[in-house]
Formats: C-alpha cells, sequence, structure tokens
C-alpha cells in the first residue's frame, strides 16, 4: 500500500529540522479524557457523526472516504489533538505554533462539508475547538485565518451565520479540493461580510500573494482582534506536492510577521504540508513570527496583466467585508 501522505512521519520531518535550527520544541505527551473531548467536540460537531467515528475507531483499520482513513488509535489522537487545541487557547498568554496531527480544517459538523467529496484527511475540528477556547475565555473579537492551499471548508461551515471574521487564503476552488471557497461567499446570517475567501490561480508566485497579504494585515489590524486561531498550511510551497502554488519562504515569513505584529493571543495549529513545506516553508514562518532576521527574497513573478487581475479579486473581496464587517461606507 502506498504511503497515505497525512502521516506520523510529518511531525519527525518537522520537529527535526526545527531542532536543528535551534528552535525550543516543547514535546508533550498526554492522555485525553475522552467524555470531556466528546462534550467539548459535540458543539461543533453533530452527534451522530462522532458516534460514527467511535464506531469505526472499533477496527483496526477504516475508510471514511478516498482522502480519510482511520485506525485504531486515530480517534484517541483525534481527540487529543482537539482538546489540546481548546485547553490551549483557554490558557495561552503568547502565540503558540501547535505542531500535531490529524489535520482538522476540512472537518465540518458532520464530516465532509459544504458539499466537498471527502475530508481531506481531517476527523475532528481542531481550529474550532481553539475557536471554542477562546469563546469559553470571554472573547467576542476572534479572527480564524487560514492559510493551507485547500479551503478550509470545514472550519467556515461551521461559523459561517457567525461574527467571527474568517480569512481563508487558498488556491482557486475551480482546480483544487475541496472545490469551495469562492470570494461570493462571504457568510450568512449574523455571519454575512465577516468570510474573506481570497483565491490564487495555479502558479501564483510570491509576487502576488505578498501583494495580497499587505492587504489582509491592514484589514486584521484594523479589526484589532482580540484572539486569532491559525490554520497553518505549508502545502502552497513550491513543489511540496499536493497543489499548484509557487510559494517560498517570502511569502511564509510574511505570514510568520504578521501574526507577530498584530500582537494578540495567537494559536496557531498545523493542517497541511507534506514535504519541502514542512522544512523551509515551517522555518521561514517561524523565523517571522519569532522576530529572527533572516532576508528573504521573492522568487519568481506572473506576467503583469495576470498579477494585476489576481490582486483586482481578491482586493475586491476585501473591500466588501471592510464594508460589512468594519462598517466602512456602510
Amino acid at each position: 500500500m502506498e504511503k497515505h501522505p497525512e502521516n506520523p512521519g510529518r511531525i519527525l520531518v518537522l520537529t527535526g529540522n526545527l531542532d536543528k535550527q535551534g528552535f525550543t520544541v516543547e514535546y508533550v505527551s498526554r492522555s485525553v479524557d475522552v467524555q470531556e473531548a466528546r462534550k467539548i467536540a459535540s458543539r461543533i460537531h453533530a452527534k451522530g457523526y462522532i458516534q460514527y467515528l467511535e464506531k469505526l475507531s472499533r477496527s483496526n483499520y477504516s475508510i471514511i472516504d478516498e482522502d480519510t482513513y482511520l485506525t485504531a488509535d486515530s480517534l484517541g489522537l483525534a481527540y487529543a489533538t482537539f482538546q489540546t487545541s481548546y485547553d490551549l487557547a483557554l490558557s495561552l498568554s503568547e502565540p503558540v505554533f501547535y505542531v500535531s496531527r490529524p489535520p482538522g480544517h476540512h472537518a465540518g459538523r458532520d464530516g465532509k462539508a459544504m458539499g466537498a467529496s471527502s475530508q481531506g484527511f481531517c476527523l475532528l475540528n481542531n481550529a474550532g475547538a481553539a475557536v471554542l477556547g477562546f469563546k469559553d475565555r470571554g472573547f467576542s473579537r476572534i479572527t480564524v485565518m487560514d492559510f493551507d492551499v485547500h479551503h478550509g471548508n470545514g472550519t467556515m461551515e461551521i461559523f459561517y451565520e457567525e461574527k467571527i471574521l474568517q480569512v481563508d487564503l487558498h488556491q482557486h476552488p475551480d482546480t483544487l479540493y475541496p472545490y469551495t471557497g469562492y470570494p461570493f461567499e462571504i457568510g450568512a446570517g449574523e455571519g454575512y461580510g465577516f468570510k474573506a475567501n481570497l483565491v490564487f490561480n495555479p502558479f501564483t508566485w510570491d509576487d502576488v500573494y505578498l501583494r495580497v497579504l499587505s492587504m489582509v494585515q491592514e484589514l486584521l489590524a484594523d479589526f484589532n482582534p482580540e484572539a486569532l486561531v491559525v490554520s497553518a498550511g505549508f502545502d502552497g510551497f513550491l513543489n511540496d506536492g499536493l497543489a499548484d502554488l509557487r510559494l517560498t519562504e517570502a511569502s511564509y515569513a510574511a505570514l510568520g510577521r504578521l501574526i507577530r505584529n498584530l500582537n494578540t493571543q495567537a494559536l496557531i495549529i498545523l493542517e497541511g504540508g507534506y514535504t519541502v513545506g514542512l522544512t523551509k516553508g515551517v522555518e521561514a514562518f517561524l523565523n517571522g513570527l519569532t522576530g529572527r532576521e533572516v532576508n528573504y527574497e521573492p522568487s519568481g513573478t506572473m506576467s503583469s496583466a495576470r498579477a494585476e487581475e489576481a490582486v483586482r479579486i481578491n482586493e475586491k473581496t476585501i473591500s466588501k467585508i471592510r464594508e460589512k464587517a468594519l462598517g466602512e461606507g456602510g
């Protein structure tokens, strides 16, 4: 059987490189209170879905869908990751990068979300758990930023009708799983105007991404969140393997600096990243987040016309969010 992209070796690759680069890596091993984790999970996931996962977990190996598998140990690990995400949000006082698996941002209320064909390696929504932790801590101005190359459809679905500012930067949904997250999807009900889906065509380089990121930084600074949840995916890195963006260290260092400059409570949770993104991408991101002075030159450029069109589409989305969520011009 071919090795699945989402496997325990991902974490070893990532943490091994951070050790080499002199970052402090704290290894945490914890037993999970399954009853408590189940109780928290039921606040964002349907009871029937949780029961379904628990039934499958009684087998040594189960296939949930074409992308997502479950072993006898998977649900226990998912519960531990989920509950740790919640507990960290309750207690952290400075930005924390939580390196964990399995990922979670594709898991919606019933598993598959927003019409997606699969759960994309995800079981429980860890970003959702962090949002709950910040809410229970008393915060109301909460932002979720997702820079995994795939749209965080599960997280978007869960909070689509809530006044939580969600900014999701991903490859255009016409061209990549889960084929959701179009610019016109800006929320519903009380959440209308609080959802920014920022899209990038295949073969986008740092030049376009950095220009859009500067607009995101202004939007988030003006929203001034009390707490920030970040779904951190590094699979948009050039040649990481599962997508078509061509981002390099320059983009990921800028993402780290953006979070650092917000100077707010921030929980950053690992999502995707499967090869080079786990080393070069994560390292550059943490250099930006921690203020290490490393100069990364942007690599590659799109044609002028294509670049301007890509920036214009995302600028239009951000302007609409400014009008609705921040009340500018409305």
